[in-house]
């Protein structure tokens, strides 16, 4: 796999290179610059030249050789599409100072060697995705992602002031999105009153990206940082599969893209409207046509809204009554924690409905009746209560499960 950079300070790059960013603006606006500067470093090394302006003095024919070998390398690793375009950047960049890499002097299959072979979430694995997260930002993420079809990067570069509530549409500009064109996006039920609790508990802000970092609403999450976050909880939850070719996790945050296409084809929803909300091309005469009335779109979304869920519309008396009793233990051992360093669980006094009790007699009253199959109820210290409170969080998804 090619080496991700967490960011790149333009300034700081060779001065060709920087003047080239300088002229075409909209590459750096997209991001496409990593890219760009990726695939020079690996020429600049593999023609064992000392920066990137060196290789405006090299001979044409080694820069083929040396674009070619960065072809034969990527074939591997990813599609096609991907390669070709990485091409073009590069020819451009040298176009532009009046070297030209002849396109048909370069080999470029016309199908990948690998092809990866992937299979769809069950609603279960989304389930336990969303619910064992860590961070509520993580926890959000992954439901805009399933719910909206976004692309991962379209997702962490969304701001506030792109969703509207009230009208349940989220407003896609060109500036963040792959093809360069606006769209909106209608959010579903489920996703629309997470985002309202989100707003309300954990981003007061009325501007600025939604998932920002250490609560600055003006600089979003790396995609890289997201990446670490992803595969920490994919690792924890046993759910790190590879696919069949093993280039990629099994349920890579591509694959929820794939499943918010297939729920709403299932669904019956319009094909072209499909296109218009994931920001996939149609063709040229449908592009042109195809003007859906507001009419359209909503009786479209209603059949759309009927299969994006993650959750259902709602929950057994049995999963609330989880549900209530997980927050109850949360706060009662975060207090325990946080109140006594040095633990004597026969001295401490809790406050209960059922009078003053210590504090393994009061976790065996929270955890009494269907969970008392866990084994032992009287944890000696804060981990083993810890420990519990993830096996009634692992009860809970079976339950949602059933």
């Amino acid at each position: 796999m090619i080496k991700r950079f967490r960011s790149i300070d333009v300034s700081t790059l060779d001065s060709s290179l920087k003047q080239y960013l300088e002229i075409y603006p909209s590459i750096v606006k997209k991001r496409q610059h990593y890219v760009l500067y990726r695939v020079l470093k690996f020429m600049v090394e593999d023609l064992g030249l000392k920066s990137i302006d060196d290789l405006l003095s090299c001979d044409v024919k080694q820069l083929t050789i040396s674009l070619q070998k960065w072809v034969n390398h990527r074939i591997d690793e990813t599609s096609i599409k991907t390669v070709r375009f990485e091409v073009y950047l590069v020819r451009s960049f040298f176009s532009h100072y009046d070297v030209e890499i002849p396109l048909k002097k370069l080999k470029i299959p016309r199908k990948a060697v690998k092809s990866r072979i992937d299979s769809l979430p069950s609603i279960g694995e989304i389930q336990k995705l969303v619910s064992m997260c860590k961070s509520r930002r993580m926890r959000l993420i992954l439901m805009t992602l399933a719910l909206t079809g976004l692309r991962l990067s379209e997702c962490l570069s969304l701001r506030r002031e792109y969703i509207d509530l009230e009208r349940g549409i989220i407003t896609v500009p060109s500036s963040i999105t792959k093809t360069g064109k606006p769209r909106e996006v209608p959010i579903p039920s489920e996703l629309r009153n997470e985002l309202r609790e989100y707003f309300k508990k954990y981003f007061p802000h009325k501007q600025g990206y939604i998932f920002c970092v250490q609560n600055n609403p003006e600089k979003t999450i790396h995609v890289a940082r997201f990446y670490e976050k992803y595969i920490k909880l994919l690792q924890r939850l046993g759910l790190d599969e590879k696919t069949p070719d093993g280039s990629a996790y099994r349920l890579h945050p591509h694959i929820f893209r794939k499943w918010y296409r297939t729920q709403l084809e299932s669904a019956g929803v319009n094909k072209l409207l499909i296109d218009l909300w994931m920001g996939h091309n149609s063709g040229n005469v449908e592009r042109l046509y195809y003007l859906p009335t507001p009419e359209m779109i909503q009786k479209e979304f209603e059949k759309a809204d009927k299969v994006l869920r993650i959750f259902g519309s709602t929950q057994s008396k049995e999963v609330e009554s989880l549900e209530q009793r997980v927050r109850q233990l949360e706060v009662f051992i975060n207090r325990m924690v946080r109140d006594y360093a040095v633990w004597h669980p026969e001295d401490v006094k809790v406050v209960t409905p059922y009078g003053d009790v210590n504090y393994e007699q009061a976790l065996k009253l929270y955890l009494q009746g269907e969970l008392d199959r866990f084994g032992p109820l009287s944890p000696a210290n804060p981990r083993e209560a810890l420990e519990i409170l993830e096996k009634i969080k692992k009860e809970k998804l079976k339950v949602k499960k059933r």
